[in-house]
């Protein structure tokens, strides 16, 4: 789940690294923030999820969610990795990306995901 619609060629003469560190290191950073915090916590409607954050934690407040991303922004350091139990999926939080990284989602999960990211001015593709 991107900011972008598709992955920049290697070869590319925008500006792309440019970009994204303004947007991580500006005031647009929260916009960026909220906009993963919501798609996370709309999956959560949906799915049970355990975290990793020093330890394993099953079906986490969305305070807590929050919270985390919150403090992984504000330290510009870690990562949140999301499982999505019952449906063996993964998705990683890093906080120098603008991107949610997700791994192994089944088809109706790809669905919903695609739908949550364009409801949040995101896009779902396949790197």
């Amino acid at each position: 789940m991107d900011f972008l619609p598709k992955r920049v060629p290697a070869d590319s003469s925008g500006q792309y690294f440019d970009v994204e560190y303004h947007l991580l290191n500006s005031n647009k950073h929260v916009d960026y923030k909220n906009r993963f915090v919501n798609v996370i916590l709309k999956l959560m409607c949906y799915y049970d999820i355990s975290i990793l954050w020093e330890k394993w934690i099953d079906n986490p407040s969305p305070e807590l969610i929050e919270n985390i991303i919150n403090t992984i922004m504000k330290n510009h350091s870690g990562s949140l990795e999301i499982l999505f139990i019952d449906e063996n999926t993964l998705m990683v939080f890093e906080w120098d990306c603008l991107y949610l990284a997700v791994f192994n989602p089944n088809k109706s999960m790809k669905k919903l995901m695609k739908n949550i990211a364009i409801s949040e001015g995101l896009f779902m593709w396949k790197s």
